[in-house]
């Protein structure tokens, strides 16, 4: 008997999945443990192996389309397996495909039209469609009444004025992109964070001048040394998570009628990869070293590159940092997420002239803007955050302690 192959529960909270690629296609002989469809699922993507040996004969699910968990992907055909196991299941006869003028175009040998069927060639199809010429208009001089290629260019001929008319008929079809399991997923948590947080946004400046000087002379450094790719993120998680540790009320949760400490300070950095957003979790970020954030982030950036990061990496979150400036973004009110308290948002650094003293000297200045829940959260403590990790950031050497 015939068997199916089924969507995985690919994390232990997995409810369903999205089908991005298919490796196989129908009619291939597959054999067991050999990858046959690419999925992706709210955290993570992977590629889904068959149990057996034997023909991928029927796909159920297109690229795009969402499954949820343990429903069938594909049927596949086992040895000995006869048609009549196979009940309400039709192959699906590949459209052909031609190349006109080094495009490629599907096409088909029949198109209902009202009672009948026009009969045309699929190169006629082709300059009718080119032309905007009504293949119903038209009588064909091919076998059987087929319409042929000399069938249409004749029509146009003698009715110029189609052609012009065509163009201004046309119109392209509207795109239709898919939400992603993960873009799902943010969009929930951005709804809950709008229906149950009441949010504000304050900016301060930061002057950045000798933390660029700093991060500067370690790059290469603890590149050559450590193999790893230093950013200034890494300085920023650091400084975040020592300002929550003097003021845990932005490390902290709203539960109901009390306020949640939390007993760790874990670092969310939002990072957009290949036009996707993703938030690995540095966890102890006020416990370990910035080498060791450093090394992190790098390892979560590839993690991402390779869609191989988990829901373990992503979950866990206290607060969590957006870093806009590579975009060339002043400053930003971002969005808290949700349960959480706090967000920081980091600007573009611009350098500009600045009085020291009755000096003018050229600086690296900053926007950061903390967004933060004002149920939990009120504007002195929030201001107090600011003014610690602004002093961090402008002595940056007690980082490295």
């Amino acid at each position: 008997m015939p068997t199916e192959l089924l969507m995985p529960r690919v994390q232990p909270a997995m409810q369903d999945g999205m089908i991005v690629k298919w490796l196989k296609k129908e009619g291939d002989q597959i054999k067991k443990g050999e990858v046959v469809v690419e999925i992706t699922s709210e955290k993570a993507s992977c590629e889904v192996e068959t149990f057996h040996d034997g023909i991928l004969y029927k796909i159920l699910a297109n690229p795009g389309d969402v499954i949820p968990v343990n429903n069938p992907l594909a049927i596949i055909q086992l040895a000995g397996d006869k048609p009549e196991d196979f009940p309400g299941l039709e192959t699906v006869k590949p459209v052909p495909i031609i190349v006109v003028e080094g495009k490629q175009i599907q096409v088909t040998s029949e198109t209902p039209n009202g009672n009948g069927k026009i009969k045309a060639s699929p190169l006629a199809r082709c300059l009718a469609a080119e032309h905007g010429v009504d293949l119903a208009s038209l009588i064909g001089s091919g076998p059987g009444g087929r319409i042929i290629k000399q069938d249409v260019l004749q029509y146009h001929q003698s009715h110029p004025t189609v052609a012009k008319q065509a163009p201004a008929m046309q119109q392209q079809d509207d795109k239709r992109i898919p939400l992603s399991i993960i873009r799902r997923e943010t969009t929930r948590r951005l709804q809950l964070s709008k229906d149950n947080v009441i949010p504000v946004t304050s900016v301060t400046e930061i002057n950045l001048t000798g933390l660029l000087d700093l991060y500067k002379s370690c790059k290469e450094l603890w590149r050559d040394v450590y193999k790893t790719n230093l950013t200034l993120n890494a300085f920023f998680i650091k400084a975040v998570a020592l300002s929550l540790k003097r003021h845990e009320l932005l490390n902290s949760t709203l539960d109901s009628d009390a306020i949640v400490i939390k007993g760790s300070i874990n670092i969310g950095l939002a990072m957009n990869i290949d036009d996707q957003l993703y938030v690995p979790v540095i966890r102890n970020s006020d416990t370990i070293t910035v080498l060791e954030i450093a090394q992190r982030v790098s390892l979560f950036a590839q993690k991402a590159k390779d869609k191989q990061l988990t829901l373990d990496d992503m979950s866990g979150g206290t607060f969590t940092i957006t870093n806009v400036g590579p975009f060339d973004v002043q400053f930003s009110t971002p969005v808290i997420a949700y349960p959480q308290v706090g967000i920081l948002g980091i600007g573009t650094i611009n350098v500009r002239p600045v009085y020291q003293g009755d000096d003018i000297v050229k600086q690296s200045l900053c926007y950061v803007s903390l967004t933060y829940d004002h149920r939990v959260i009120d504007g002195a403590p929030a201001a107090g955050f600011r003014k610690t990790l602004k002093e961090l950031l402008e002595k940056p050497f007690v980082l490295l302690n």
